[in-house]
C-alpha cells in the first residue's frame, strides 16, 4: 500500500508512513489507497545539523577536556526526568532517531525550536552526549536516545527558566539608585548639614535625618546589594544564570505550556516507534507532568 502523502510503500498495519511520518488513514491501512487534495498545510522544517552515522552505547559519544557548567546550565530549573528501556531493541536506535527527526518536521510544534546538540557534563575529562533540544517559551525539553547493551534507552528531561518578576526588578532598580545617592550624594549632603546654618552652627534639622535614617539605610542597602552580587556570581558559576534571584516559578498558564510541550515530545517519540514497527505501548505515558516547586 502506498502513502497518500508521499507515495512511499508501507506494510499493512502501520499507523504512520515510514518515509514522511504522516498518519495513514484507516482505508490506507486496510489496503485501499486514498487521494489527497492539493493545498494542504506544508510540512514544518526543523533546522538540524547532520546527525552522526550511528548511535553508540550510552556514554560512548566522546569527551571534553573541561567544563565548569552542567549539561543543562542556563536552561533553568530541572523538572520532570523520565526514561524508558526497550528490551532487545538497541539495533533500532538509528531508525528511531531518523523517524523522530521526520516527525518533528511534520508535527510543527508552534513557536518551538528543535535542534540536535552535543551537551557536555561538568568536570575535567567529562563525556558528551547528543540530545534533541526542544525549546518553547521558558521551557526546554531534552530528548536522549542511546543503546544500553542490547536494549534501547530513551530519556526525556524538562527544564524551565522562570520569567523575571517585575516587582523584584523594580526593587533592585530602586536599591541601585539609592546606592548611587548614598555613594555620591549622601556625603555632600552630610557635609552641608555639618557646615552649619546661616548663623554658623550645624543644621540639626537636616543632620539628624541624615545620621539616623539615611546613613543606616545606606549601609544596609550596600550590604544587601553586596550579598545579591555574591549570589549572582554563585548562580552564574553553578547554573549560568546570574539573574536567578529575579526569577519566579512558572504560573498556571506557563505550567500548561510546559505540559503541552512535554506531551508533544513524548507523543512524537511514540509515533516514531510506530513508524519503525515497534509497539508504542512499550513506552507508556509518564505519571506526572510539569514543573513542581522544590524546597531545596
Amino acid at each position: 500500500m502506498n502513502c497518500p502523502y508521499c507515495g512511499a510503500e508501507n506494510a499493512p498495519g502501520h499507523r504512520f508512513c515510514i518515509n514522511c511520518g504522516e498518519p495513514l488513514p484507516e482505508e490506507t491501512r486496510q489496503g485501499t489507497p486514498l487521494l489527497v487534495s492539493e493545498g494542504g498545510p506544508p510540512p514544518v522544517r526543523v533546522e538540524m545539523p547532520p546527525a552522526p552515522a550511528r548511535i553508540g552505547q550510552m556514554g560512548a559519544d566522546g569527551t571534553a577536556a573541561m567544563n565548569i557548567w552542567g549539561p543543562f546550565a542556563g536552561y533553568g530549573t530541572r523538572g520532570r526526568h523520565v526514561a524508558w528501556l526497550l528490551n532487545d531493541l538497541g539495533e533500532r536506535a538509528e531508525a528511531l532517531r531518523d523517524a523522530i527527526t521526520r516527525r518533528f518536521e511534520r508535527r510543527g510544534i508552534p513557536n518551538a525550536r528543535v535542534q540536535q546538540v552535543k551537551l557536555t557534563g561538568r568536570g575535567i575529562g567529562v563525556e558528551q552526549r547528543p540530545f534533541y533540544l526542544i525549546q518553547r517559551g521558558i521551557a526546554t525539553v531534552g530528548l536522549y536516545i542511546a543503546r544500553f547493551g542490547r536494549d534501547l534507552y530513551i530519556s526525556q528531561v524538562t527544564y524551565a527558566q522562570g520569567p523575571l518578576n517585575t516587582l523584584r526588578v523594580l526593587v533592585v532598580a530602586l536599591m541601585v539608585l539609592f546606592e548611587l545617592y548614598f555613594l555620591f550624594g549622601y556625603t555632600s549632603a552630610l557635609a552641608g548639614a555639618m557646615g552649619g546654618s546661616f548663623f554658623g552652627g550645624p543644621d540639626t534639622e537636616a543632620l539628624l535625618p541624615l545620621l539616623c535614617c539615611v546613613g543606616p539605610l545606606g549601609y544596609l542597602n550596600s550590604l544587601a546589594l553586596g550579598l545579591l552580587a555574591l549570589f549572582s556570581l554563585y548562580k552564574f558559576l553553578t547554573e549560568k544564570d546570574p539573574l536567578a534571584f529575579l526569577r519566579t516559578p512558572p504560573n498556571e498558564f506557563e505550567q500548561d505550556d510546559i505540559i503541552a510541550l512535554e506531551k508533544s515530545v513524548e507523543q512524537t517519540v511514540r509515533e516514531a516507534l510506530d513508524v519503525i514497527g515497534i509497539d508504542s505501548k512499550l513506552m507508556p505515558p509518564a505519571a506526572e507532568y510539569g514543573i513542581k516547586r522544590r524546597l531545596i
